[in-house]
């Protein structure tokens, strides 16, 4: 087993867990010795099989589901909020004239759901158990839509900017009882919501698409670095970052 400082026999909570960035987390995390349990609302069994860990079914949009959770686990060293969906297919590409004419009041509950209450949902249920503890960490997936605009899906950036101002408030909040709150604000990544059409606008462009793997080297050393309510950055070709929102009040 890893003696990784963070994650050597950690217990660890992904959500979303059973593919795209949560499936890159789950991966690296147990690699690194991390005893992982992947939640997500599809079944995840075979990856858990496949890392060692364990699998749960959950809808992070579920008040009554976290609690649930809370009460089954023995609590956890590091939270990872990784659940995320959108309003349309994928990001980029295919956004009609007018973003939001197709968006349905029914989407807007999904993508906030998931998007933000699943992130403040799981950290009011596990909270708790942290602080009983002494500590922990709590890992929020945001995105680079988190800090810039994203004028084909204003919804998802602006579930993105909410969890982002949530990791800011609430991290330098809990510092003070040994729980650190950050947050990853990755560029495109080499998932399913890229399709073939992003793909052709992002190269079109020159922004570059990042594989999973950068995500979870990135979250890696955000645990390790342990910064409350910091944002950090990767962008396909660049060294990542973590990023300093500007002072409105020099």
């Amino acid at each position: 087993m890893s003696g990784h400082p963070v994650l050597g026999g950690a217990r660890v909570l992904v959500t979303g867990g059973a593919s795209g960035i949560g499936e890159g987390l789950c991966r690296r995390f147990a690699s690194l010795g991390a005893d992982v349990l992947v939640a997500d609302i599809a079944d995840a069994s075979a990856l858990a099989a496949q890392i060692g860990g364990r699998s749960v079914r959950l809808d992070v949009a579920d008040a009554g589901a976290w609690d649930a959770l809370a009460a089954a686990e023995d609590g956890f060293d590091v939270v990872a909020l990784n659940a995320g969906v959108t309003t349309v297919p994928h990001v980029v590409g295919g956004a009609v004239e007018q973003p939001l004419a197709a968006v349905g009041v029914s989407d807007y509950r999904r993508i906030m759901g998931v998007n933000v209450d699943g992130v403040v949902l799981g950290t009011m249920a596990l909270l708790p158990g942290m602080l009983a503890r002494g500590g922990g960490q709590i890992l929020v997936t945001a995105s680079l839509a988190g800090l810039v605009p994203i004028p084909p899906e204003p919804i998802y950036g602006l579930t993105k900017h909410a969890v982002v101002g949530f990791v800011r408030s609430l991290g330098p909040a809990l510092a003070p009882h040994g729980v650190t709150v950050s947050a990853l604000c990755p560029g495109f990544v080499d998932t399913p919501l890229v399709s073939d059409v992003s793909r052709e606008l992002i190269e079109a462009f020159s922004l570059g698409i990042m594989p999973v793997e950068a995500v979870a080297d990135l979250a890696v050393r955000a645990l390790e670095e342990r910064q409350p309510g910091s944002l950090w950055t990767a962008i396909a070709g660049r060294e990542p970052v973590r990023f300093e929102p500007a002072n409105p009040f020099p």
